[in-house]
């Protein structure tokens, strides 16, 4: 059978399944995708919830390993999501054919529990939790404490495993719960991941810069086809895995990293009656990590805020925001600082490798291949650190460095500025894709997804929802003149006004809705400046993000159909409450991002630099996703019904409030009474 008809029989298997229905749309995606996987071609797709997009990822990248052996990689944003995939999607898949094919799930190393700190920290529990664990990372951990979020936080900062190990060195390597995950990639042909794995392989796999012959091996091994769920969220994934940062907590790992590096080599040295001389190499690079230390205190007392330190490219410095936003006082303390780390560690990595030569040179025994082998991670992480220090002062690309002081001091760092360079060299010319999210489109295109990524697809494809918008769904917007426009209601009595005015809508919504709301804020000043004036009774609890948990708050929310909940950015988008347990989602304000960080400043002189329009294509652009991804936390289901309530005034108002509107279900009614919009959906009083 080809991968296509394997396929269709798969669906045809869960079709005759209690619980399951064929969805048309659902069969459609997984056919193209597999045809992507087949012909080995890219492609963005919008999957609109509800589709069934896990299997519809799942059964083609199946269906192509058995025919072919292609090997699929699949990573998501969240863990949650993820493990979803692993625990609940591919058991259901697999089921679905006569032969099964090898698959393995991988998290970041951190994320996984090491057998060493756990049997240090908690020697009762640690064969309790070997027993209960499946696969020895952190959610499993915090299940099988059952203690408090902050009682669960400390402990897990002891136990998780380090940002680099001895690996094979290591006395625990062969229970170890990371290794052991990595060991069973190699032969599997299905890998679920998350989108921080993604980018971190693909850094680790880089062979740029690199001298010819030599090669680098990334953590996921050669695959053939890259699907990435949540790829809306892929962009905020690439920034963080991409950025660079020295700080007091960060030249500490480094110093940490040396000591352990030095004490694996230590017995191998000894061996070859050289321990003095290896301990000695050390010495050059901690003096280096002291002086940057101090350097950084220094640094600290010049800068109060932020403030840019060197862009590129270099045209960017002449850019009145960015000549603005830099000082550049400090550039001469961040040029020494930098210089002296890059320059230490460049000089370390070149010491410890001549003097390891040495070493192999003198014998070839079972444990000098272990500690050799396992060399390695401490290598390459200190030369990273060298070329990462080397990019504060000279950022390459389009990116931005800067200085900050914050509560836990204060850090240089370089961030990117524009995807497109690093994402095309490390992932888009590297491997065939397809991109899947509910929330792809702006203004019906891929467009934004593209300038924003780099992407450059083969094929695009918006499938059809399943739900009824025009039935389960109403839009609510307050007749003009009901809230102040928050632009012009900044501080002083007009911000109070401006509270009062939201506190007022949303105590008629919680109060006719009898809870069942979830309320999102853009930012937690606002949160809490609206909640003080909101007036319902006890028995419509409202829940508050930042008051506990994110996922204790929202579990709240869930289990009790009477509460509201008040929430931030992380709910926006990925948090799934189906049911009457949400029947509201109120937007209280466009999320328009205000340019103020280094970062912002310098992207949105970068787009005007390059004649283009940095509001319409960055901040609205930005905007119209978020509001997109908010509202989708409303429908969830083919039976849930609700209004989706949007507070901001300028949605009337203003030009661009219709080009947001216009990114929510077209065929949706819109009421200015919260009563009748309810009444219409069938919800409330």
């Amino acid at each position: 059978m080809t991968a296509a008809e394997l396929v269709e029989e798969a669906f045809r298997r869960l079709s005759e399944r209690s619980g399951f229905e064929t969805r048309q749309s659902q069969v459609q995606l997984s056919l193209l995708l597999s045809d992507l996987i087949e012909g080995g071609q890219r492609g963005l797709f919008e999957a609109p919830t509800g589709l069934g997009k896990s299997l519809a990822c799942l059964i083609p990248a199946i269906a192509n390993a058995i025919v072919s052996g292609k090997r699929t990689v699949i990573g998501t944003y969240t863990n949650v999501l993820a493990e979803q995939y692993w625990r609940k999607d591919v058991p259901l898949a697999m089921s679905l054919f006569d032969e099964t094919v090898p698959a393995a799930f991988l998290m970041g190393r951190q994320r996984y529990v090491c057998q060493i700190a756990l049997e240090d920290t908690m020697p009762n529990d640690s064969d309790g939790f070997r027993d209960f664990a499946r696969e020895g990372i952190e959610s499993e951990f915090r299940r099988y404490l059952r203690k408090s979020p902050q009682e669960s936080n400390r402990l897990w900062s002891q136990v998780q495993t380090p940002a680099v190990c001895p690996a094979r060195a290591c006395p625990a390597y062969n229970e170890c719960f990371y290794y052991g995950a990595r060991q069973r990639l190699e032969a599997a042909k299905l890998v679920i991941t998350n989108h921080s794995v993604v980018i971190s392989d693909a850094l680790s796999a880089d062979t740029r810069g690199l001298t010819e012959g030599e090669e680098r091996e990334g953590m996921l091994f050669k695959y053939d086809f890259l699907m990435i769920d949540e790829a809306h969220d892929f962009p905020d994934a690439a920034l963080n895995g991409l950025e660079f940062e020295m700080s007091s907590s960060r030249l500490t790992a480094l110093r940490g990293i040396a000591g352990r590096l030095e004490n694996l080599v230590a017995p191998l040295a000894e061996s070859r009656g050289d321990l003095g001389g290896w301990r000695r190499l050390s010495e050059d690079l901690i003096v280096a990590i002291d002086k940057s230390e101090k350097g950084l205190e220094r640094l600290g007392v010049k800068v109060q805020d932020s403030g840019i330190v060197a862009v590129s490219p270099a045209s960017l410095e002449e850019h009145p925001a960015v000549l603005r936003a830099t000082t550049e006082e400090i550039s001469p303390d961040v040029d020494e600082i930098s210089g002296t780390i890059q320059r230490a560690c460049d000089r370390h990595v070149s010491s410890v490798a001549g003097k390891l030569g040495e070493y192999r040179e003198a014998g070839n025994e079972p444990m000098a291949r272990q500690i050799l082998d396992s060399s390695r991670n401490y290598i390459s992480f200190i030369r990273d650190f060298a070329a990462g220090a080397g990019e504060l002062s000279r950022p390459t690309g389009a990116a931005v460095s800067y200085v900050s002081n914050e509560r836990f001091g204060v850090k240089v760092r370089r961030d990117y500025i524009d995807l497109t360079e690093p994402l095309t060299g490390l992932i888009w010319e590297k491997v065939p894709y397809a991109c899947l999210s509910a929330t792809m489109l702006v203004d019906g295109e891929f467009d934004s997804f593209e300038r924003v990524t780099g992407a450059k697809p083969d094929f695009r494809d918006v499938l059809p929802s399943p739900f009824d918008f025009q039935h389960q769904m109403a839009i609510y917007s307050p007749k003009a003149g009901r809230i102040p426009d928050p632009t012009q209601s900044r501080e002083g009595e007009a911000e109070q006004m401006y509270y009062m005015a939201i506190a007022e809508e949303l105590t008629e919504i919680i109060n006719i809705n009898g809870g069942r709301t979830l309320v999102l804020f853009h930012s937690r000043k606002e949160m809490m400046g609206v909640r003080q004036f909101v007036c319902v009774s006890d028995d419509l609890p409202i829940l508050m993000q930042g008051i506990g948990g994110v996922a204790q708050v929202g579990e709240q929310f869930k289990k009790n159909i009477f509460a509201s909940l008040f929430a931030l950015r992380s709910f926006w988008t990925g948090f799934d409450a189906p049911g009457e347990t949400c029947s509201c989602v109120v937007l209280v304000r466009i999320p328009f991002e205000v340019p103020t960080s280094p970062t912002q400043v310098a992207r949105m002189a970068y787009l005007a630099q390059q004649e283009r329009d940095p509001f319409a294509e960055h901040t609205l652009s930005a905007a119209k996703k978020i509001m997109r991804q908010g509202g989708g936390r409303l429908i969830r289901t083919v039976e849930d019904k609700g209004v989706l309530a949007l507070l901001d005034p300028r949605l009337r108002t203003k030009r661009y409030g219709e080009a947001i509107l216009a990114n929510f279900p077209s065929d949706v009614r819109t009421f200015d009474d919260y009563r009748d919009a309810a009444g219409w959906v069938g919800i409330g009083e």
